[in-house]
């Protein structure tokens, strides 16, 4: 049990103060959890359009796009967040695609209640204006997620592939400064770009910012490209990185459980444009299609499955070699991910008695080598 955990929490208690309700119900989180033993959702992760200015190379979200689909209404992710909340969330991270492109963004960060809860928008900063963020704040936003991988602007939009991306970062915190709202940078990093990624710790520690780092994993663009991928002995290493910077922080280190860990199924999911459930935003493997059966259940089917139920020390879907070659290497051949889970073979074994079987429409997954998506 780690009390740092707590403290990283809990670092924006300043900001949540004034928020009893709030305070109040991330105790109960942590007393449900603690003491009464029962897992209980905190996060929710929203990814509400696929649409983006940027062509990252290593962006997870490439392969949203469902053409033919209906994506979620306003009022559908309001009653997803709903379920998410009685059921113990008490956040959630509105993601793209570039959430602001969406045109009814502010309609769905104001469904989410963020004045009752904690909410949080990644942007990659391109069209976030500061009128924007002044409704934002109005809304009761109050930390934004910049997209940002180099302190050397060239290198920063080589990597985002967008000429210019850095400036409109730089802008977006200076106008965050301005407006009493935090900024906190999420830094995908994999061997290659792990130098730039320690040059901007170092950044957002002089200029009181947070931090929070994410493997590269072999999803979306990245699909079947492992040479960049670290191992469980760096895991090792930015741990320790994450016990000597105070600032920074990540979702496996605020569990209720105050174990660092990965939460996905059990503290974190994460629903699609389409309403599709993962176990986070990277993962391609689906659990279920909201809205059409109870939040509640598919949770459940998620806590049953054996890679989540093991509640992994560390990042299954950039680490775990066994995880990677059962789920994430058979989206390879996905037109859109996430893919429905019960049509991997490997699901009828790890599925904790579900019932599911061999043979169907899994008989497309036959296990192979992998191959990097052209």
């Amino acid at each position: 049990m780690r009390l740092d955990g707590l403290r990283k929490t809990l670092h924006q208690v300043d900001k949540i103060r004034y928020r009893p309700a709030l305070l109040q119900k991330i105790a109960r989180g942590y007393f449900r959890t603690l003491v009464l033993r029962r897992p209980t959702l905190r996060v929710v992760e929203f990814s509400i359009n696929h649409a983006c200015q940027s062509k990252c190379g290593y962006c997870y979200a490439a392969k949203f796009r469902r053409p033919g689909e209906r994506m979620l209404e306003v009022d559908e992710i309001r009653d997803i967040w709903r379920q998410s909340s009685e059921m113990g969330a008490v956040g959630s991270l509105i993601l793209g695609g570039e959430p602001t492109l969406h045109p009814k963004f502010l309609d769905i960060v104001a469904a989410l209640e963020p004045k009752k809860n904690i909410v949080t928008v990644a942007t990659n900063c391109i069209t976030l204006t500061e009128e924007t963020i002044v409704e934002l704040k109005r809304l009761g936003v109050f930390v934004l997620y910049v997209s940002i991988n180099s302190t050397d602007p060239e290198t920063n939009d080589l990597v985002r592939g967008y000429e210019g991306h850095y400036e409109h970062v730089m802008r977006v915190i200076d106008s965050c400064r301005r407006h009493d709202i935090d900024v906190m940078l999420p830094i995908t990093t994999s061997k290659k770009l792990l130098p730039e990624t320690l040059k901007l710790l170092d950044f957002a520690r002089q200029h009181g910012m947070t931090a929070s780092i994410g493997l590269m994993a072999p999803t979306g663009r990245q699909e079947g490209r492992k040479e960049e991928l670290f191992d469980e002995t760096f895991w090792t290493q930015l741990r320790e990185l994450y016990d000597r910077n105070p600032g920074l922080r990540g979702d496996w280190d605020t569990n209720f459980t105050l174990k660092v860990g990965c939460p996905a199924g059990f503290e974190k999911i994460h629903v699609s444009p389409y309403g599709h459930v993962t176990g986070c935003a990277i993962q391609p493997m689906s659990f279920g299609k909201l809205p059409d059966e109870p939040l509640e259940d598919v949770v459940a089917r998620m806590r049953r499955f054996r890679h989540f139920s093991k509640r992994s020390e560390h990042c299954i879907v950039a680490l775990d070699e066994e995880f990677i070659g059962d789920y994430v290497d058979p989206s390879i051949d996905q037109p859109s991910t996430p893919y429905p889970i019960e049509d991997n073979p490997c699901y009828a074994g790890d599925c904790g008695g579900c019932g599911v079987e061999r043979g169907g429409a899994a008989r497309r997954f036959a296990r192979r080598e992998t191959r990097p998506r052209d």
